[in-house]
């Protein structure tokens, strides 16, 4: 089955991110994002949900910055873009 392009573009995006935090050796969110991105390439809404989760309260992935500042800006840039589709795909499921 092939998914929506918007779906598809969400779940490249989070791995973009997972292997972003991979490389810069923040293993526990890249897990949680890898778990997400499972959930969204299954086409599963959850997965959605559960990355707008992970930007409630103090401590959330907002919050999250790099010690490099270049993988920081680009983090950034990643979360901003993932945040942006899955707030979309979030107002079209509602």
């Amino acid at each position: 089955m092939t998914l929506h392009p918007q779906i598809a573009a969400f779940a490249a995006q989070l791995d973009d991110l997972s292997r972003l935090l991979r490389a810069q050796g923040v293993r526990p969110w890249a897990d949680r994002i890898d778990l997400i991105q499972r959930a969204v390439a299954d086409s599963n809404y959850a997965g959605v949900s559960r990355f707008l989760d992970m930007f409630d309260g103090e401590g959330g992935f907002a919050a999250l910055t790099l010690a490099d500042e270049a993988a920081d800006a680009t983090l950034s840039q990643c979360r901003t873009a993932a945040l942006a589709m899955a707030q979309r795909l979030a107002r079209e499921e509602g």
